[in-house]
Protein backbone atom coordinates (compact mmCIF):
# COMPACT_ATOMS: atom_id res chain seq x y z
CA UNK A 1 0.00 0.00 0.00
CA UNK A 2 2.81 2.60 1.08
CA UNK A 3 4.66 1.59 -2.65
CA UNK A 4 1.49 1.86 -4.48
CA UNK A 5 1.02 5.56 -2.71
CA UNK A 6 4.83 6.78 -3.62
CA UNK A 7 4.52 5.23 -7.45
CA UNK A 8 1.22 7.54 -7.56
CA UNK A 9 3.04 10.78 -5.80
CA UNK A 10 5.77 9.75 -8.14
CA UNK A 11 4.10 10.43 -11.41
CA UNK A 12 1.99 13.16 -9.66
CA UNK A 13 5.89 15.07 -9.16
CA UNK A 14 6.59 14.32 -12.85
CA UNK A 15 3.47 15.64 -14.30
CA UNK A 16 3.58 18.75 -12.22
CA UNK A 17 7.31 19.18 -13.49
CA UNK A 18 6.33 18.89 -17.03
CA UNK A 19 4.26 22.37 -16.42
CA UNK A 20 6.42 23.95 -13.91
CA UNK A 21 10.03 23.02 -15.10
CA UNK A 22 11.51 25.69 -12.69
CA UNK A 23 10.09 26.00 -9.14
CA UNK A 24 10.07 28.78 -7.52
CA UNK A 25 12.76 28.97 -5.30
CA UNK A 26 11.76 30.54 -1.91
CA UNK A 27 8.76 27.62 -1.92
CA UNK A 28 11.04 24.72 -2.95
CA UNK A 29 13.10 25.67 -0.05
CA UNK A 30 10.02 26.25 2.46
CA UNK A 31 8.63 23.12 1.44
CA UNK A 32 11.54 21.40 1.86
CA UNK A 33 12.64 22.50 4.84
CA UNK A 34 8.55 22.03 6.35
CA UNK A 35 9.26 18.16 5.17
CA UNK A 36 12.68 17.42 6.44
CA UNK A 37 11.32 18.75 9.92
CA UNK A 38 7.93 17.15 10.20
CA UNK A 39 8.79 13.54 8.80
CA UNK A 40 12.89 13.77 8.27
CA UNK A 41 14.09 14.79 11.78
CA UNK A 42 11.62 12.76 13.39
CA UNK A 43 13.37 9.55 11.49
CA UNK A 44 16.86 10.75 13.58
CA UNK A 45 15.08 11.96 16.32
CA UNK A 46 14.12 8.21 16.78
CA UNK A 47 17.91 7.22 17.52
CA UNK A 48 17.81 6.98 21.43
CA UNK A 49 14.90 4.62 20.87
CA UNK A 50 16.65 2.58 18.34
CA UNK A 51 20.02 2.45 20.55
CA UNK A 52 18.93 1.89 23.41
CA UNK A 53 17.89 -1.96 22.94
CA UNK A 54 20.97 -2.24 21.53
CA UNK A 55 23.38 -0.40 23.78
CA UNK A 56 22.48 -0.87 27.37
CA UNK A 57 22.98 -4.13 27.10
CA UNK A 58 26.38 -3.76 26.62
CA UNK A 59 26.75 -0.36 28.16
CA UNK A 60 24.44 -0.37 31.31
CA UNK A 61 23.13 2.71 32.42
CA UNK A 62 25.86 4.74 30.79
CA UNK A 63 24.73 4.15 27.65
CA UNK A 64 22.91 7.35 27.25
CA UNK A 65 25.97 9.20 27.92
CA UNK A 66 28.16 7.22 25.52
CA UNK A 67 25.08 7.59 22.38
CA UNK A 68 25.08 11.54 23.20
CA UNK A 69 28.66 12.34 23.53
CA UNK A 70 29.38 10.46 20.42
CA UNK A 71 26.37 11.15 18.02
CA UNK A 72 26.86 14.90 18.57
CA UNK A 73 30.91 14.12 18.00
CA UNK A 74 29.99 12.99 14.54
CA UNK A 75 26.77 15.92 13.88
CA UNK A 76 29.66 18.94 14.57
CA UNK A 77 31.89 16.92 12.69
CA UNK A 78 30.05 16.98 9.59
CA UNK A 79 28.43 20.22 10.32
CA UNK A 80 32.04 21.75 10.31
CA UNK A 81 33.33 19.76 7.74
CA UNK A 82 31.04 21.63 5.20
CA UNK A 83 33.71 24.87 6.06
CA UNK A 84 36.65 23.11 6.70
CA UNK A 85 37.02 20.42 3.67
CA UNK A 86 33.55 20.82 1.79
CA UNK A 87 35.05 18.00 -1.20
CA UNK A 88 35.62 15.77 1.52
CA UNK A 89 32.16 16.13 3.55
CA UNK A 90 30.18 16.25 0.19
CA UNK A 91 31.61 13.01 -1.18
CA UNK A 92 31.32 11.09 2.65
CA UNK A 93 28.16 12.28 2.65
CA UNK A 94 26.93 11.34 -0.87
CA UNK A 95 28.21 7.96 -0.63
CA UNK A 96 27.35 6.92 3.20
CA UNK A 97 23.85 7.77 2.24
CA UNK A 98 23.71 6.02 -0.99
CA UNK A 99 24.96 2.80 1.56
CA UNK A 100 22.75 3.61 4.30
CA UNK A 101 19.94 4.35 1.83
CA UNK A 102 20.30 0.99 -0.06
CA UNK A 103 20.70 -0.81 3.03
CA UNK A 104 17.27 0.40 4.43
CA UNK A 105 15.48 -0.66 1.01
CA UNK A 106 13.66 -3.88 0.73
CA UNK A 107 15.92 -7.32 1.35
CA UNK A 108 14.86 -9.01 -2.18
CA UNK A 109 17.93 -11.42 -2.38
CA UNK A 110 19.25 -11.15 -6.16
CA UNK A 111 21.81 -12.26 -7.74
CA UNK A 112 25.54 -13.59 -6.23
CA UNK A 113 25.49 -13.12 -2.22
CA UNK A 114 28.90 -11.29 -2.73
CA UNK A 115 27.75 -8.70 -5.47
CA UNK A 116 24.19 -7.93 -3.27
CA UNK A 117 25.41 -5.12 -1.08
CA UNK A 118 26.93 -4.27 -4.70
CA UNK A 119 22.88 -3.86 -5.72
CA UNK A 120 21.81 -2.56 -2.73
CA UNK A 121 24.03 0.40 -3.05
CA UNK A 122 23.31 0.97 -6.65
CA UNK A 123 19.40 0.99 -5.68
CA UNK A 124 19.96 3.07 -2.73
CA UNK A 125 21.97 5.76 -4.57
CA UNK A 126 19.78 6.52 -7.45
CA UNK A 127 18.30 9.48 -5.81
CA UNK A 128 21.76 10.94 -5.98
CA UNK A 129 23.01 9.12 -9.18
CA UNK A 130 20.43 10.14 -11.47
CA UNK A 131 20.47 13.95 -10.54
CA UNK A 132 24.33 13.92 -10.81
CA UNK A 133 23.88 12.75 -14.39
CA UNK A 134 20.88 14.81 -15.44
CA UNK A 135 20.88 17.13 -13.20
CA UNK A 136 24.55 17.86 -12.85
CA UNK A 137 24.38 21.90 -12.78
CA UNK A 138 21.86 21.75 -10.56
CA UNK A 139 23.15 19.90 -8.19
CA UNK A 140 25.96 22.18 -8.41
CA UNK A 141 24.24 25.21 -7.86
CA UNK A 142 22.67 23.88 -4.73
CA UNK A 143 25.90 22.55 -3.35
CA UNK A 144 27.48 26.26 -4.14
CA UNK A 145 24.34 27.61 -1.95
CA UNK A 146 25.07 25.32 0.99
CA UNK A 147 28.59 25.19 1.02
CA UNK A 148 30.65 28.57 2.21
CA UNK A 149 31.66 31.02 -0.52
CA UNK A 150 34.88 30.19 -2.39
CA UNK A 151 34.06 26.32 -2.48
CA UNK A 152 33.49 26.00 -5.87
CA UNK A 153 36.54 24.14 -6.79
CA UNK A 154 35.57 21.66 -4.14
CA UNK A 155 32.67 21.23 -5.34
CA UNK A 156 33.54 20.87 -9.10
CA UNK A 157 36.04 17.88 -7.84
CA UNK A 158 33.37 16.49 -5.41
CA UNK A 159 30.56 16.07 -8.27
CA UNK A 160 33.54 15.23 -11.08
CA UNK A 161 34.00 12.25 -8.54
CA UNK A 162 30.58 11.68 -7.57
CA UNK A 163 29.34 11.91 -11.41
CA UNK A 164 32.21 9.26 -12.37
CA UNK A 165 30.58 7.04 -9.52
CA UNK A 166 27.18 7.57 -10.61
CA UNK A 167 28.00 6.15 -14.60
CA UNK A 168 29.69 3.02 -12.87
CA UNK A 169 26.45 2.69 -10.28
CA UNK A 170 23.92 3.20 -12.66
CA UNK A 171 24.28 0.23 -15.18
CA UNK A 172 24.68 -1.78 -11.86
CA UNK A 173 21.42 -0.71 -10.39
CA UNK A 174 19.95 -1.19 -13.95
CA UNK A 175 21.30 -4.87 -14.11
CA UNK A 176 19.65 -5.16 -10.62
CA UNK A 177 16.25 -4.28 -12.02
CA UNK A 178 16.26 -6.64 -14.68
CA UNK A 179 16.55 -9.41 -12.39
CA UNK A 180 14.24 -8.99 -10.26
CA UNK A 181 12.43 -8.79 -13.13
CA UNK A 182 13.23 -12.14 -14.60
CA UNK A 183 12.61 -13.52 -10.87
CA UNK A 184 9.08 -12.31 -10.90
CA UNK A 185 8.25 -13.59 -14.69
CA UNK A 186 9.10 -17.15 -12.73
CA UNK A 187 7.50 -16.50 -9.59
CA UNK A 188 3.95 -16.89 -8.49
CA UNK A 189 1.39 -15.62 -5.71
CA UNK A 190 2.47 -13.18 -3.04
CA UNK A 191 6.05 -12.73 -4.02
CA UNK A 192 5.70 -11.85 -8.00
CA UNK A 193 3.53 -9.28 -6.40
CA UNK A 194 5.82 -7.93 -4.16
CA UNK A 195 8.62 -7.84 -6.61
CA UNK A 196 6.43 -6.26 -9.84
CA UNK A 197 5.33 -3.75 -7.45
CA UNK A 198 8.74 -3.01 -6.43
CA UNK A 199 10.19 -3.09 -9.74
CA UNK A 200 6.95 -0.50 -10.54
CA UNK A 201 8.32 1.76 -7.54
CA UNK A 202 12.18 2.16 -8.57
CA UNK A 203 11.35 2.78 -12.22
CA UNK A 204 9.00 5.43 -10.81
CA UNK A 205 11.42 6.98 -8.70
CA UNK A 206 14.32 6.92 -11.35
CA UNK A 207 11.84 8.69 -13.84
CA UNK A 208 10.86 11.46 -11.18
CA UNK A 209 14.78 11.75 -10.08
CA UNK A 210 15.41 12.38 -13.93
CA UNK A 211 12.76 14.41 -15.17
CA UNK A 212 12.23 16.65 -11.79
CA UNK A 213 14.42 19.42 -9.64
CA UNK A 214 16.73 17.48 -7.81
CA UNK A 215 15.05 19.65 -4.88
CA UNK A 216 11.60 18.02 -5.53
CA UNK A 217 12.65 14.61 -6.00
CA UNK A 218 14.66 14.20 -3.19
CA UNK A 219 11.69 15.13 -0.38
CA UNK A 220 9.65 12.50 -1.82
CA UNK A 221 12.10 9.74 -2.08
CA UNK A 222 13.82 10.82 1.45
CA UNK A 223 10.37 11.51 3.56
CA UNK A 224 7.66 9.64 1.60
CA UNK A 225 9.86 6.68 1.38
CA UNK A 226 12.72 6.06 3.35
CA UNK A 227 11.85 7.56 6.41
CA UNK A 228 8.49 6.63 7.08
CA UNK A 229 9.13 2.90 6.13
CA UNK A 230 11.90 3.84 8.82
CA UNK A 231 9.32 5.01 11.47
CA UNK A 232 7.09 2.06 10.59
CA UNK A 233 9.23 -0.38 11.18
CA UNK A 234 10.92 1.10 14.92
CA UNK A 235 7.22 1.57 16.13
CA UNK A 236 6.39 -2.25 15.16
CA UNK A 237 10.00 -2.68 16.94
CA UNK A 238 8.38 -0.89 19.95
CA UNK A 239 5.21 -2.17 19.95
CA UNK A 240 3.77 1.69 20.01
CA UNK A 241 0.86 3.57 18.21
CA UNK A 242 1.34 6.48 15.95
CA UNK A 243 0.23 8.68 18.75
CA UNK A 244 2.75 7.24 21.17
CA UNK A 245 5.71 6.93 18.96
CA UNK A 246 5.07 10.80 17.74
CA UNK A 247 5.11 12.32 21.23
CA UNK A 248 8.44 10.34 22.29
CA UNK A 249 10.19 11.86 19.37
CA UNK A 250 8.53 15.79 19.67
CA UNK A 251 10.83 16.97 22.53
CA UNK A 252 13.76 15.88 20.32
CA UNK A 253 12.57 16.65 17.18
CA UNK A 254 12.15 20.30 18.63
CA UNK A 255 15.25 20.75 19.91
CA UNK A 256 16.95 19.52 16.57
CA UNK A 257 14.61 22.42 14.64
CA UNK A 258 15.46 24.77 17.08
CA UNK A 259 19.41 24.28 16.83
CA UNK A 260 19.30 24.28 13.40
CA UNK A 261 17.11 27.61 13.06
CA UNK A 262 19.70 29.25 15.89
CA UNK A 263 22.56 28.12 13.42
CA UNK A 264 21.16 29.26 10.37
CA UNK A 265 21.39 32.75 11.57
CA UNK A 266 24.04 33.13 13.48
CA UNK A 267 26.84 30.82 11.10
CA UNK A 268 24.69 29.75 7.95
CA UNK A 269 22.93 32.93 6.95
CA UNK A 270 23.24 33.08 2.97
CA UNK A 271 22.12 35.98 0.89
CA UNK A 272 18.40 35.74 1.50
CA UNK A 273 15.95 33.60 3.34
CA UNK A 274 15.64 31.06 0.70
CA UNK A 275 19.10 30.85 0.83
CA UNK A 276 19.92 30.34 4.20
CA UNK A 277 16.80 27.90 4.62
CA UNK A 278 18.12 25.70 1.96
CA UNK A 279 21.52 25.93 3.48
CA UNK A 280 20.17 25.17 7.00
CA UNK A 281 18.09 22.38 5.53
CA UNK A 282 21.02 20.58 4.37
CA UNK A 283 23.89 21.40 6.65
CA UNK A 284 21.47 20.39 9.20
CA UNK A 285 20.20 17.29 7.74
CA UNK A 286 23.60 15.85 6.59
CA UNK A 287 24.76 16.42 10.79
CA UNK A 288 21.88 14.59 11.71
CA UNK A 289 21.79 11.88 8.76
CA UNK A 290 25.66 10.81 9.28
CA UNK A 291 25.83 9.85 12.90
CA UNK A 292 21.93 8.46 12.24
CA UNK A 293 23.81 6.10 9.34
CA UNK A 294 26.71 4.81 11.57
CA UNK A 295 24.19 3.78 14.36
CA UNK A 296 22.42 1.79 11.92
CA UNK A 297 25.25 0.37 10.63
CA UNK A 298 27.21 -0.91 13.37
CA UNK A 299 23.86 -2.02 15.23
CA UNK A 300 24.47 -5.67 13.83
CA UNK A 301 27.86 -5.51 15.62
CA UNK A 302 25.85 -4.11 18.79
CA UNK A 303 23.16 -6.57 18.57
CA UNK A 304 25.62 -9.51 18.10
CA UNK A 305 27.91 -8.66 20.91
CA UNK A 306 24.63 -8.11 23.08
CA UNK A 307 23.94 -11.76 22.69
CA UNK A 308 27.23 -12.97 23.08
CA UNK A 309 27.19 -11.04 26.41
CA UNK A 310 26.61 -13.82 29.50
CA UNK A 311 22.83 -12.54 31.41
CA UNK A 312 22.97 -11.56 34.30
CA UNK A 313 24.23 -14.50 37.14
CA UNK A 314 25.28 -16.55 34.79
CA UNK A 315 29.05 -17.28 34.75
CA UNK A 316 31.05 -19.03 32.04
CA UNK A 317 31.88 -22.13 33.67
CA UNK A 318 29.10 -22.91 36.16
CA UNK A 319 27.20 -26.17 35.67
CA UNK A 320 23.58 -25.61 34.01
Amino acid sequence: MHAASVIMLSWAMIGAACFFSRPLPGVTAGVLAMLVALVGLPHGAADHRYARPRLEPLLGGAWMVVFLAAYVTVAAAIAGGWFVAPAATIVVFFLASAWHFGQEEPRIPLGPPCLRPVFRCARGGLVMWVPLVVHGDEVRATLGLVAPGGSTPAIQQATTLLTACAWIMLPIAAVGWALQGLAARDRGGRMRRVLIADNLLVASLAALFAAASPLVSFPVYFCAWHSVRGLRRLRRELGESWPELAASLAPLTAVAIALIGAASWLVLGGDGWSDTLLRATFVGLSAVAVPHLVLHGIAPVLEASAQRRPRPGFQIGSPA
